[in-house]
């Protein structure tokens, strides 16, 4: 089973989970069958959020760990059959032991309902209108 896990950088705190999935964030994707991590920028993974569950797919990535999603991005994941987990802290190590052992909850809505925000995230990450309000001066 493969694992993606939004992590802070790809160097000196690589085993601490970032806040979520950002396109200009890191990811480590753990294969538990080889007990082996590669770290990676998302962007090399995919140019966009558009881009990241084929991405994700294509590597044969079925479950995710994070420590916060947005709602719809949870509703799209599970429809799509990823497994998405709460994390337990931000301990890499230790979420990927968690799930090892079925020990670390599912998000459900609920739970992603704590991070909810009308645009999700930076408008770099999903670039909807939001980005063309933040170029455009008010009168």
């Amino acid at each position: 089973m493969k694992i993606a896990i939004p992590v802070i950088d790809n160097k000196l705190q690589r085993h601490r989970i970032a806040g979520g999935f950002s396109v200009i964030g890191y990811l480590c994707i753990f294969d538990t069958e080889k007990q082996k991590a590669l770290w990676m920028k998302t962007i090399d993974l995919a140019a966009n959020m558009g881009d990241l569950l084929p991405a994700l797919e294509r590597e044969n990535i079925s479950n995710i760990i994070t420590r916060q999603i947005q709602p719809m991005a949870l509703k799209v994941l599970a429809n799509r059959g990823f497994n998405v987990f709460k994390s337990n802290g931000d301990s890499l190590d230790v979420n990927i032991h968690f799930l090892s052992k079925n020990e670390l909850m599912p998000f459900d809505m609920d739970a992603a309902m704590e991070f909810a925000s009308v645009c999700g995230g930076e408008c770099g990450d999903c670039k909807t209108e939001c980005e063309d309000e933040k170029k455009t001066p008010n009168p």
